[in-house]
């Protein structure tokens, strides 16, 4: 009885170990993914890195790069635009600072044929704000209201700022904050509403 066990126990034993090694090589025959397929964007709208890569011709690896900085830069830009107590030129002389912080951090992943498409981009950035046009020209939603704390965070998080702009910035949001909201049923008592 006792040999009949020990085969019993040996056979199924063996049999586990040739089906368990076949799993084992059919997953080394596989082909292993190459680590260009790997290499891409995560799902969601890119448009401005869509933009980028079609004017300057950025690779894979450059897009991957500058990908989280423009998402960096979106991080403050939104709260920018829902920060209420910011006239339009407030709001558009911000967002210029910050576009222009994110195109620092951008130039130097660039190659030297892509360096002059992105300062001929980045004066024409320049020159709009010049311009006499309203912040946030696009009929996009409209962002969400944030407070001073909340901006003043993200732009203390924002690395793309150098320390000067940060405090700069800081100061015209407490600046921004500390100015009486202005409301159109705001009438001076002696006049007739």
């Amino acid at each position: 009885m006792k040999l009949h066990t020990l085969i019993a126990i040996t056979t199924v034993s063996t049999l586990v170990f040739i089906s368990t090694n076949r799993a084992a090589a059919d997953d080394t025959n596989s082909p292993a993914p190459t680590p260009e397929k790997l290499k891409v964007l995560p799902p969601g709208n890119h448009k401005l890195l869509e933009n980028m890569t079609k004017s300057f011709g950025l690779t894979m690896d450059q897009e991957l790069e500058i990908e989280p900085l423009l998402h960096d830069e979106e991080s403050v830009s939104k709260p920018i635009l829902g920060f209420a107590a910011f006239t339009p030129a407030e709001k558009k002389e911000a967002l210029l600072t910050i576009k222009l912080a994110a195109r620092r951090q951008i130039r130097p992943l660039l190659t030297a044929e892509q360096q002059p498409k992105l300062d001929e981009e980045t004066a024409s950035l320049t020159n709009s704000a010049s311009a006499n046009t309203p912040a946030g020209g696009s009929k996009k939603k409209k962002a969400a209201a944030v407070d001073e704390d909340t901006l003043t965070k993200a732009i203390m998080a924002y690395a793309a700022l150098t320390d000067a702009e940060k405090q700069a910035m800081i100061a015209k949001v407490k600046e921004a904050a500390a100015r009486p909201a202005s409301k159109p049923d705001d009438a001076p008592a002696d006049m007739p509403k």
